[in-house]
């Protein structure tokens, strides 16, 4: 089977989308499958490259206004026609919601292939950096009417959680769809009990009950209500400290909500951990904290749950599919700052409680597991190649998929 997969972009490029590429697309050649991915340059000039059987064609690349260090690909469709042509794959595989994956649709039509796409993101998470106010409500409401309208050009889609695919079935999605989960490396993550103190030397681990976060540096992220939770936890726990790991343009003003409630000996910006540190990472916690209401699935969730770290997260979106309330950690309200604070000191207080969710939280992220992914991606799109072409884009159907 030949896969042509595009995405916005691919490792060094680093977020949770370009590491699921990444590993979905390794996993397939290592099983003899002939894998290209077209994706941004990181140099902003076009090169081809090799990872671990995977052959990358990394396109011109422009600046991202809202994410740096994440360029947005650009290749001609002629360009694009000629590469389509030379690869001649059996199906084209898209992880990419903006013109790249637009392109990618007109090409399945152009060679009568089967285009299936893999959806990783909600329009509300536009209105964080393009929305204000009442101009919310319309960025949204585009956000939906092109995402509905591209992915209806497809012929599948896969989700990665039920909430996340009911969205968009509500919002008009007619093609099939399919769920598997972005998957993660349990064997890596389980936890076995021993903590590096080396490492937690090297990375300047404070002393102390330790709050983690894991992700991007960024505004859909709402590391604010993180922040502004943690006064409330120093009232019952002064030695509690948040560690905030990760990278992005949101870092400078997080730095300055920080010094505005003087936090800076018990909030730590640790900055970018390779993933070969994480596991240990994570093992030398006591809570970890999401508060986005963005997430489709979250890695970093699972890999915390994988730890056996007990989680704290924001009741939205498809947080609530991983983290059961009361189980293996708690759900609040979305923005509520009180309720993030009390959820992470009744934790605290209760390191039997701890345990248990811990232990719960291992169970729930085994069904998440890499070799699962890749299973059900090999067999869904071979499953793909093997249907006949069928024409599956309507010019009238927009918005809401009507016919």
């Amino acid at each position: 089977m030949r896969v042509m997969m595009a995405s916005h972009g691919y490792p060094p490029t680093l977020s949770g989308v370009t590491r699921v590429v990444q590993k979905v697309s390794q996993g397939l050649a290592a099983r003899g499958h002939e894998i290209m991915v077209v994706t941004a340059s990181e140099r902003g000039e076009p090169y081809v490259d090799e990872d671990a059987g995977v052959q990358l064609v990394r396109v011109h690349a422009r600046s991202n206004p809202f994410w740096p260090e994440g360029p947005i690909p650009y290749v001609s469709q002629n360009d694009l026609e000629e590469l389509v042509a030379d690869f001649n794959p059996d199906v084209l595989h898209i992880h990419d919601a903006a013109f790249l994956g637009l392109q990618c649709t007109r090409m399945g039509r152009r060679f009568e292939l089967p285009v299936v796409a893999s959806c990783y993101y909600v329009p509300h998470f536009l209105t964080v950096y393009v929305g204000g106010g009442i101009a919310d409500d319309m960025v949204e409401s585009a956000g939906w009417a092109y995402s509905v309208w591209l992915l209806n050009r497809c012929d599948r889609v896969v989700f990665a959680t039920e909430a996340h695919r009911q969205l968009f079935l509500n919002q008009g999605l007619k093609v099939p769809t399919s769920l598997i989960s972005n998957g993660i490396d349990t064997k890596r993550y389980h936890h076995n009990g021993q903590r590096d103190l080396e490492l937690e030397s090297r990375y300047h681990l404070p002393q102390g009950r330790r709050l983690l976060f894991v992700s991007r540096l960024a505004r859909d992220k709402l590391i604010d209500v993180l922040i502004e939770a943690m006064p409330h936890v120093l009232e019952r726990y002064p030695d509690a400290h948040l560690l905030l790991v990760g990278k992005g343009p949101d870092r400078e003003r997080l730095e300055e909500l920080v010094a505005e409630h003087t936090l800076q000996e018990a909030v730590h910006f640790v900055g970018f951990v390779p993933e070969e540190d994480l596991p240990t990472l994570y093992r030398a916690v006591d809570v970890f904290v999401m508060a986005s209401t963005c997430e489709v699935q979250s890695l970093p969730t699972l890999q915390a749950l994988a730890t056996g770290i007990p989680v704290v997260a924001a009741d939205a979106v498809a947080l609530p599919e991983i983290v059961h309330d009361g189980v293996d950690g708690y759900l609040v309200p979305p923005h509520d700052v009180p309720a993030f604070a009390d959820a992470v000191c009744r934790i605290l207080s209760n390191p039997d409680l701890a345990r248990q969710m811990g232990r719960a939280g291992c169970d729930i992220a085994q069904q998440h597991a890499d070799e699962r992914t890749i299973d059900l991606y090999e067999r869904m799109l071979v499953e793909a190649c093997s249907q006949p072409y069928k024409e599956t884009f309507h010019p009238h159907l927009f918005g809401r998929g009507q016919e």
